[in-house]
């Protein structure tokens, strides 16, 4: 019999409110299929909490110097009452922290290391030479976020929850989400469930599933005024085919694998028990100098700013977790 799996909600959101009281219920029996779904997805009011404080249309700049703040308030507690020794430690680290997160910003202009994110989860949210740019945001549990820029305009985030390779069904996935959210628009493809999707007066917002390589759920958030401009500010969009022959080219970093073998793991993939592509999300989080999570941890090399980054820091509290503290 299966075993019931504690789900955790795609997060390390920067709302303000932290999100409190949302626990795994005991399974109970699946929602009956819907026989019409509407044609505009449903109106969240929880949409413009979880965005807030951050808007639309700010720049990369703006962002930055929003998680600079941030880091920078998080150390306020640790600097009070200790040495000088452990105050500028304690400096050093907050330092490097905020360093961290700035070398994450890439400006998707085509050049091959920062292709390498198109072999990514993220690889369909954005394209190349048409002035759009990335920074990222990763927290202590592995989780990621993802601010996109178009002209230097935020306008898309994701909100990428690390599953740490447990085993957890979109439906049982979306069904949380609609505890928070209300009742979605499902959309599902032969069957299966593809996605759910809501709104609100500026936002659409949208849940994908990339746990069958990558390890994690996604929760999209998109500016609707910027969607209905893309294919004006989209020009440059190559085709599928050109796509997959750009991605074909990439080098792909090293993973570990010291046999040469290309098929060691053909077995995990034929059964679907392989739970990451290590060569994907490695050589994306390379790309722009990231730490990379690999089975649900985070690593980094020895000495660098990002093993250095979380030394001295506090262990994540369930209310750094905005969406209830359901951690893998």
């Amino acid at each position: 019999m299966r075993k019931p799996v504690a789900v955790g909600l795609v997060s390390f959101m920067v709302s303000a409110v932290a999100l409190t009281g949302l626990t795994q219920p005991r399974r109970g029996p699946r929602r009956p299929p819907v026989a019409a779904q509407p044609a505009e997805p449903p109106v969240s009011a929880r949409i413009a909490q979880e965005l807030d404080p951050l808007r639309w249309g700010i720049t990369h700049d703006q962002v930055l110097e929003y998680f600079r703040q941030r880091i920078r308030a998080s150390y306020v507690p640790r600097l009070r009452n200790v040495g000088a020794v452990e105050q500028y430690r304690f400096t050093q680290q907050r330092d490097a922290e905020i360093h961290t997160v700035e070398r994450t910003y890439v400006q998707f202009d085509g050049t091959n290391p920062h292709r390498l994110w198109d072999t990514s989860y993220i690889g369909e949210e954005f394209t190349h030479n048409n002035n759009e740019s990335m920074l990222v945001y990763e927290d202590a549990r592995g989780n990621r976020e993802f601010f996109f820029f178009i002209n230097d305009h935020l306008w898309k985030r994701v909100q990428a929850r690390n599953t740490a390779g447990a085993h957890i069904d979109m439906d049982d996935f979306a069904t949380q989400l609609e505890a928070l959210f209300g009742i979605g628009r499902r959309v599902s493809e032969n069957n299966h469930l593809r996605t759910v999707e809501w709104r609100d007066d500026t936002t659409r917002l949208h849940v994908r599933d990339a746990t069958n390589f990558y390890n994690v759920f996604c929760l999209i958030y998109e500016d609707a005024a910027t969607l209905a401009q893309l294919p004006t500010l989209r020009r440059n969009v190559p085709t599928r085919a050109a796509r997959s022959a750009s991605q074909s080219n990439i080098a792909q970093p090293e993973t570990g694998n010291t046999t040469g073998d290309n098929n060691a793991d053909i077995v995990d993939r034929i059964t679907g028990k392989i739970r990451r592509v290590q060569t994907s999300d490695a050589g994306a989080a390379a790309s722009a100098g990231i730490p990379t999570p690999t089975s649900g941890a985070t690593t980094a090399p020895a000495g660098s700013p990002a093993s250095r980054r979380d030394a001295g820091r506090a262990p994540a509290a369930p209310d750094d977790d905005p969406l209830g503290g359901l951690g893998f």
